[in-house]
């Protein structure tokens, strides 16, 4: 997994991250890496590239990216505290997950916890589709940047929400490839297109301080035809910091529309199997699943949207279930994503827009 990108990867003028404290003890990190299943000597732990690569891949698999907080609840709120998020997804038996500020503030104070050299940065979010010129919202995501490596200010991205599966060299046109063969990650730099600042003046060169994260997927029905690319956000170098993900919070749960407004919704990886990782492969290779490690071993993914929880694997899609009432649905959280909803908490979701009639 390590690789020598010398003069590659580094924040703008060539910035450096310093370790700091983590919120949590030693103790309850070492709960967290047993709860996400970190195979290795917790004690002898050192931060590095694969072990950051590990951690995240590791979190994808343990944490779903899920909003039912939000509906079903009487507060209709996401916890994003840091003694919130331990009780609820590392400290609870159960299933439970988050959204980003959640799964990727977890994911921020426990690599600090480890040693990381690590920082929370923000990005906007493009809910336009694929093939579309996208439309940013206002900074209503978080995702990290880190320096894995001991003294090097090489820096890699990294977001356990809805970015890539492992960490992306912070550099232009970067790719990674993502769940599986059929779906990739690249980095790319521009400006914006409404921006007021240039190189100099009247240049009319616009500065290209904006980095976009893009998705690329093979085509579902003709793998010879070309990808579909998705910008899924833009985003900063800028540090951001605990209060303002907090303001971020407050507005994403006052918005009366909207992907998570209108939506309850469920995302989790999990680990293909050997029968799998040969279907995806295509005999393209001689791979040999045997060998995979959790360092490179392919993804599928279980996702429940509207009234379906459909699993990905490649490029083939399954329904694995069709919901027609909220009792259903919490049936399938439990037994799909490990998240228990309490029946006397489904009258929480009654009268809003993700409410399933039946």
């Amino acid at each position: 997994m390590t690789t020598n990108t010398d003069g590659r990867g580094h924040l703008r003028g060539g910035l450096w991250i310093k370790q700091t404290p983590s919120v949590y003890s030693r103790e309850e990190v070492s709960h967290w890496l047993a709860k996400i299943k970190y195979p290795g000597d917790i004690a002898a732990f050192q931060p590095s590239l694969d072990n950051l690569c590990l951690l995240v891949r590791l979190s994808l698999t343990t944490f779903p990216f899920e909003n039912t907080p939000m509906h079903y609840s009487a507060a209709h709120s996401m916890d994003i505290t840091y003694e919130g998020l331990y009780q609820r997804m590392v400290a609870s038996c159960e299933g439970n997950g988050s959204y980003c500020f959640g799964l990727n503030g977890l994911l921020f104070q426990m690599l600090k916890g480890l040693g990381f050299r690590v920082y929370t940065g923000s990005g906007r979010v493009n809910e336009q589709a694929p093939g579309v010129a996208p439309i940013f919202h206002a900074f209503v995501h978080m995702v990290l940047f880190v320096q894995p490596i001991e003294g090097s200010n090489t820096t890699y991205f990294v977001d356990v929400a809805t970015g890539p599966v492992r960490p992306i060299l912070l550099q232009e046109g970067e790719i990674v490839m993502g769940a599986s063969p059929s779906e990739h990650h690249i980095l790319t730099r521009t400006a914006r297109a409404d921006s007021s600042l240039e190189s100099s003046p009247n240049s009319q060169e616009p500065q290209k301080f904006e980095w976009r994260l893009e998705s690329l997927h093979d085509n579902k029905e003709d793998t010879s035809q070309p990808r579909t690319s998705r910008v899924l956000y833009s985003f900063i170098e800028d540090e951001f910091f605990e209060a303002d993900f907090k303001s971020f919070n407050y507005s994403v749960l006052g918005l009366t529309a909207g992907l998570f407004c209108e939506n309850v919704i469920c995302t989790k990886f999990s680990w293909m199997s050997d029968g799998e990782v040969r279907e995806v492969d295509g005999g393209a290779s001689a791979i040999d699943p045997g060998k995979l490690t959790l360092l490179n071993r392919y993804l599928c993914r279980l996702v429940m949207a509207g009234n379906e929880v459909r699993r990905h694997v490649g490029t083939r899609v399954e329904v694995m279930r069709v919901m027609k009432t909220e009792e259903q649905r919490a049936e399938a959280l439990k037994e799909f994503f490990g998240i228990r909803i309490a029946y006397e908490d489904l009258q929480y979701i009654r009268g809003r827009g993700a409410e399933l009639k039946g």
